[in-house]
């Protein structure tokens, strides 16, 4: 409890502190997916086949910050974010009494209503997320008196809230059903540290309201995931829209 009021006092102070003020509310869309690192001795051929399944996945997450202002050209973004990490595992074109899963069991199903019997595992991971960025233009004047550019670089404290994965078989069915939740197959790490690459731009709409863009990419200092044979960072590349209104 003590950190908890420390923290609240810092924020606080810092408003009075510094110069102009604004909270924010923003939805961030994009792109995550991870990278993987292999246990020594593990063979090229066990890499080579996990890269084959593993794509790229749409993201979403969102949030609340506040742009604490240093002087015109400078400032602090501090906030609570919600943030969704994934990827996609493919099987692709399983054949009768293949395994899907360990905890799903064997392809049983013989119709022939599709081509081919695909499987897709997405592995989901929720944060709550606390980022803290420093924004700065090297512009001294607006575009039309509206617009600005700045670069921010930042990190980010994230939280494990879940991890889960989510297995659809879409035109055929295994277990009786094709849509099933299973559990992670790897140790996830319940904190970690990312850093944070992005620019921002404003648009000021009126004297108390402002529209961000903020695209950026997001790194993680420490293993995300890991199993015996392997470790994971998830990363995303992602754009955070929102509208910030003066305190």
């Amino acid at each position: 409890m003590k950190y908890l009021i420390t923290f609240t006092f810092l924020v606080t102070n810092s408003f009075f502190s510094f110069g102009q003020s604004r909270v924010e509310a923003f939805v961030t869309p994009g792109f995550g997916f991870r990278h993987m690192i292999t246990q020594p001795g593990i063979s090229s051929d066990i890499k080579d086949s996990i890269n084959n399944m593993d794509k790229v996945r749409v993201i979403w997450g969102g949030g609340i910050k506040f742009l604490i202002g240093i002087d015109k050209y400078s400032g602090i973004q501090l906030g609570v974010n919600y943030k969704g990490l994934s990827y996609t595992r493919m099987k692709e074109d399983l054949q009768f009494n293949d395994t899907v899963h360990p905890s799903l069991g064997r392809v049983l199903d013989i119709s022939q209503t599709i081509n081919s019997k695909d499987a897709y595992f997405y592995n989901r991971y929720r944060y709550m997320s606390i980022p803290v960025a420093y924004q700065r233009t090297f512009t001294r004047k607006k575009i039309n008196g509206k617009m600005r550019f700045y670069m921010s670089p930042g990190i980010s404290f994230d939280f494990l809230m879940n991890d889960k994965v989510s297995v659809a078989t879409p035109g055929w069915s295994v277990a009786g059903d094709d849509r099933h939740t299973i559990a992670t197959d790897y140790e996830s790490t319940s904190f970690n540290v990312s850093l944070n690459l992005g620019a921002r731009y404003e648009l000021k709409l009126d004297e108390y309201a402002t529209l961000s863009v903020q695209p950026h990419f997001d790194y993680p200092l420490l293993r995300s995931a890991q199993d015996a044979l392997v470790e994971y960072r998830l990363y995303q590349f992602a754009v955070s829209v929102g509208v910030s209104y003066l305190l």
